[in-house]
């Protein structure tokens, strides 16, 4: 990683290092992987970049955003759609949050509903974070949802009866709410009293408007955790495995 180490806090080393053991441990050659969107995901880019160059490895990248889209084909990567590549052989992508229990908040960029598309067809997902992400409480953070622009007023109660409070999300110089990639509209919903995740990730989808929301269960298959004291990265137990 050609960055400059001793410039970056506690929580970008962790990111590097979670990025670096991914890249370099999961990633083979002509493999199609998925790539989420991020800060911690742009520096899974640049490696996976530099791997690419170094080995000669012949991968098929696929985007989760416009964002990562740009970013992947600034750094050489060789970019493909999920028109034409529906089965990844890797996913690989960020989170706002991840609880003890595994759960993920995700669609902290707007790009939740692409994101759980991936990672459900890719064989595997694997999850990169800092210190910072890993254990967090659920309530610490709103769920993310992405919503039809003719809903933005009818899901508001019964996003209500649920336990939540639903907000726009509004982006700093720009008038009007945020818009996703797929022309619908980002918010966020805020729960003040504990749920049941995976209850509410079906719930929240079962809302006519809504098209996805930003809670990931049971979904992930590794954990990569990045520790800046020690310029290493943890992998966390296999969730799949805890629940057996």
């Amino acid at each position: 990683m050609k960055t400059k180490s001793k410039a970056l806090n506690d929580s970008e080393k962790g990111k590097i290092h979670a990025a670096q053991l991914v890249a370099k441990n999961f990633v083979f050659d002509s493999f199609t992987v998925g790539v989420g969107t991020g800060s911690t995901v742009n520096y899974f880019i640049q490696m996976l970049s530099e791997l690419v160059e170094e080995e000669e490895l012949e991968i098929i990248t696929v985007p989760s955003s416009i964002e990562t889209e740009i970013q992947l084909t600034r750094s050489g990567l060789s970019t493909g759609t999920l028109i034409e590549y529906p089965e990844l052989d890797l996913y690989v992508d960020g989170a706002d949050i991840i609880t003890k229990d595994f759960v993920l908040i995700k669609g902290g960029g707007g790009a939740l509903t692409i994101e759980k598309i991936m990672a459900s067809s890719s064989q595997e997902f694997i999850v990169i974070a800092d210190q910072s992400k890993y254990p967090v409480e659920l309530l610490s953070h709103p769920v993310p949802i992405e919503i039809l622009p003719k809903a933005i007023n009818t899901v508001v109660r019964p996003i209500f009866t649920l336990g939540g409070e639903f907000q726009l999300r509004y982006g700093k110089g720009k008038m009007g709410p945020i818009i996703s990639d797929n022309g619908n509209i980002i918010g966020d919903v805020y729960f003040k009293h504990p749920y049941n995740p995976r209850e509410i990730e079906k719930s929240l989808n079962c809302i006519p408007g809504v098209i996805e929301n930003g809670i990931f269960c049971s979904i992930v298959h590794k954990i990569v955790i990045g520790n800046a004291e020690t310029a290493n990265a943890i992998i966390v137990n296999d969730p799949f495995t805890e629940q057996l």
